[in-house]
C-alpha cells in the first residue's frame, strides 16, 4: 500500500524522535519511554537495519544501539545538521537544518500579519503619540498589513474596528453603516488565538464589531472573542437578516458546521447575550440554514 506524503512525514518524525531518545540515553532506552507510534517505527527500523536490538528487561524491554556507525548514519539522514542549528535563525530555517523540512517541527512564523483598511477619510491610529493616517495609506496601498504577534504594541484607534471573515467585505466597504465608519480588519475564516491576544493586549478601539458568517464557525469565533473581551466585543447583525436568511440561507453550510454551533452555545453565557444575538441563534437553528456575510450587499424586496 502506497503511503501518502503526510503519512511518510509522520513516520519520519516518529522515527527521528525515537532515534534521538536512543542517542540521548547513551544508546539504550526503556521501551516504556517511547510512544506507540515511535515503537511501531522502531520495530520496522530494527528489522530493516539491524543497528538497533530489542532486549527483554524484567517485565519490559529495552532498545539498544548495536551498530553505532550505521545508527548514526540513519540519524544524520533524518537530522542532517544538528550542530549548526542556531536558535537565532528563523524557526523554519532551524527545522530545515534539523529535519530536512521547514514543517518538521513547530512551524509557525514569528510574525503574523492581518490586513487593515479605513472606510472613510479621517481614520487615525495612534502608536504612543505617533499618528498613522490609515485612510491615506489605504488610498495609496489598498490596505495596511499589521503584525498582530506583538501584543504589547500600543497601536489603537478612537473609531470603530470591524472584524470580517471574508475578503469581499474588505475590498468593498460600502456595507458599513454611516454612523459606524472606521477600520475593517480581515481575519480570513478562523479567528486566530494570536489575533484575540493582540486585541486583548491593549484597548484597540472603543467599539469592536465582529461581523462573521452566520454559521457554526462564525458563532464559535464570536463566542471565543466574547470570552476574551466580554462586553467590549459585539456581534453585528446585517439589516434585514431574517428575510435574507429565508431567501439566501444555505442548509448544507449549516449542517457541515453543527459541532461549532454546539461549541458556541456551550462557551457563551447566554444569560448575558443581547436579545438580538439570541434571536439570531434561535432563527438559525429553527431554519437549519446558515447565512454568509456577503448577503449584506443584497437588497431584498417583497415579491
Amino acid at each position: 500500500m502506497k503511503l501518502s506524503r503526510y503519512e511518510l512525514s509522520s513516520m519520519n518524525r516518529s522515527l527521528r524522535e525515537a532515534l534521538i531518545k536512543l542517542e540521548d540515553s547513551d544508546g539504550e532506552c526503556l521501551g516504556s519511554r517511547f510512544t506507540p507510534s515511535q515503537k511501531r517505527v522502531l520495530e520496522e527500523f530494527l528489522g530493516r537495519t539491524a543497528c538497533v536490538t530489542k532486549l527483554r528487561r524484567g517485565n519490559g524491554f529495552v532498545y539498544r544501539v548495536s551498530n553505532s556507525p550505521v545508527f548514526e548514519q540513519h540519524l544524520r539522514e533524518l537530522r542532517p545538521d544538528v550542530n549548526s542549528a542556531n536558535q537565532a535563525d528563523p524557526v523554519r530555517a532551524q527545522n530545515l537544518a534539523l529535519t530536512r523540512s521547514t514543517k518538521g517541527r513547530k512551524s509557525s512564523h514569528a510574525a503574523s500579519y492581518r490586513l487593515l483598511k479605513a472606510t472613510i477619510p479621517g481614520v487615525i491610529w495612534n502608536r504612543d503619540g505617533e499618528l498613522l493616517d490609515l485612510w491615506q495609506l489605504t488610498s495609496i496601498a489598498g490596505a495596511l498589513a499589521i503584525d498582530i504577534s506583538q501584543n504589547e504594541t500600543p497601536l489603537a484607534t478612537d473609531s470603530p474596528l470591524w472584524l470580517v471573515e471574508n475578503q469581499g467585505l474588505l475590498d468593498d466597504t460600502s456595507w458599513v453603516p454611516e454612523d459606524l465608519h472606521g477600520s475593517v480588519l480581515y481575519y480570513q475564516g478562523q479567528l486566530s488565538e494570536r489575533l484575540i491576544e493582540w486585541l486583548c493586549g491593549k484597548k484597540r478601539s472603543p467599539r469592536i464589531l465582529m461581523f462573521p458568517d452566520y454559521d457554526g464557525v462564525g458563532l464559535e469565533n464570536y463566542a471565543r472573542l466574547r470570552k476574551a473581551l466580554g462586553e467590549d466585543a459585539e456581534l453585528w447583525l446585517m439589516p434585514d437578516w431574517k428575510r435574507k436568511l429565508e431567501r439566501y440561507g444555505n442548509s448544507e453550510v449549516w449542517r457541515n458546521n453543527l459541532k461549532y454551533v454546539a461549541n458556541a452555545e456551550e462557551s457563551l453565557n447566554l444569560d448575558q447575550e443581547p436579545d438580538e444575538v439570541l434571536e439570531l441563534i434561535e432563527a438559525l437553528k429553527l431554519s437549519g440554514k446558515a447565512l454568509e456575510q456577503e448577503a449584506v450587499f443584497l437588497v431584498t424586496t417583497d415579491n
